[in-house]
């Protein structure tokens, strides 16, 4: 008989099972049919979890080995690429460009061209390279050089955005923004002008267009959103060496010769074109010279005669009453009188100052049948 509990063989007139202590029952409560069924079973499930195990364990090292297997083949083939694009690299744009900067961090100038070159024959279109080559020339102080790259490549990659605001950084980095409205000027792309609109300034006009003004004047300088720096002697404006223009106080213009020059600076403080303009004021004498005779018709031809001063000049003109430098003639003597309807106008010019005198005009109207003197006509033509 066995321990219903443990199943351990209890020895004939046992009450106790020596194993577990369970209490020994004389008359079974289950056969032992059932019993040797149940413990038939649990060997059975015990051999097949077992079996199990052992098969689980199998696969699970099957499988680990495959998936170590597959690790080391992606391994291999990551490997594999990042050496491939690594060389791949080292001959591309991006790999000549740092390439380049090393060797131009070591100060091997030759060998960082040669690489900024390289990287051109990649692409000519990017400004990296050229921007290197510039670069390897501003280390050697060499500015017009690093300009030069630039400039050459842009005559014939004239729409290359790129290039152009590679070179406006370096004329901003090198402290030479004068040279950004020039480099602008030049440009015929308008697509490139329009992106760099913001590097574009408006140079300054002024409202006074005439160059001889015979009173004071108040010149006037525009141009929008912008500040202005100006000189009255001919001397290059900027911020440091011109006078800042205020809108609300022109500038006035005395009696003198004035050479404006001027410039306009945006937020970026980048300048404009210079505007230059000289302007001569000179106010008149009160005195207009007397010029004989008087307006009026005649019948017979009359000497026209101009009253010089001493340390005077007198000027005359035909068919004008605004006698200017280029219609003046010198007068030296009296002029005979022209036939017909003529406007003769005549000035003085104080010799030690150049001042002028106000103008005087008569209005001629000769009728006669014959002309007594043939150079008359020479007065009115020359």
């Amino acid at each position: 008989m066995r321990c219903r509990k443990c199943g351990t063989e209890i020895k004939e007139g046992s009450l106790y099972c020596e194993i577990c202590g369970e209490e020994v029952r004389i008359v079974p409560d289950y056969s032992s049919l059932d019993e040797l069924l149940a413990e038939h079973v649990r060997n059975e499930l015990y051999s097949n979890i077992q079996q199990y195990d052992k098969k689980i364990a199998i696969k699970s090292k099957r499988k680990q080995k495959n998936c170590h297997k597959k690790m080391r083949i992606i391994l291999s083939s990551l490997f594999f690429v990042i050496l491939v694009g690594l060389l791949l690299y080292q001959i591309s744009y991006a790999g000549y460009i740092k390439k380049g900067y090393n060797a131009l961090k070591k100060e091997n100038y030759d060998t960082a061209i040669q690489h900024f070159e390289s990287a051109i024959k990649k692409d000519d279109k990017k400004a990296g390279g050229y921007k290197g080559i510039a670069d390897v020339y501003l280390a050697k102080n060499a500015f017009y050089s690093a300009e030069e790259v630039f400039l050459k490549e842009i005559e014939r990659q004239k729409n290359n955005e790129e290039l152009y605001k590679s070179l406006i950084q370096i004329y901003i980095d090198a402290k030479k923004k004068d040279r950004i409205p020039i480099l602008l000027a030049n440009c015929k792309s308008e697509s490139v002008l329009s992106t760099l609109s913001d590097y574009a300034v408006e140079k300054p006009s002024f409202s006074l267009k005439r160059d001889f003004y015979n009173k004071k004047e108040e010149l006037e300088l525009y141009s929008k959103g912008n500040d202005i720096y100006y000189t009255l002697d001919g001397s290059e404006p900027s911020k440091t060496t011109g006078a800042k223009y205020n809108k609300d106080l022109p500038i006035l213009l005395d009696e003198g010769n004035w050479i404006v020059r001027a410039v306009a600076v945006n937020k970026k403080g980048i300048p404009s074109l210079l505007s230059k303009h000289t302007y001569k004021i000179q106010t008149p004498l009160t005195e207009a010279p007397i010029v004989s005779p008087s307006s009026g018709l005649y019948e017979q031809q009359e000497k026209i005669t101009v009253e010089v001063k001493d340390g005077y000049t007198a000027y005359y003109a035909f068919g004008t009453t605004e006698p200017t430098e280029e219609n003046w003639k010198k007068y030296i003597g009296p002029i005979p009188m022209p036939q017909g309807n003529l406007i003769f106008s005549a000035i003085l010019v104080e010799n030690s100052t150049g001042k002028t005198s106000a103008v005087t005009v008569r209005n001629y109207d000769l009728e006669m049948d014959i002309v007594e003197d043939e150079n008359i006509q020479e007065y009115i033509q020359n």
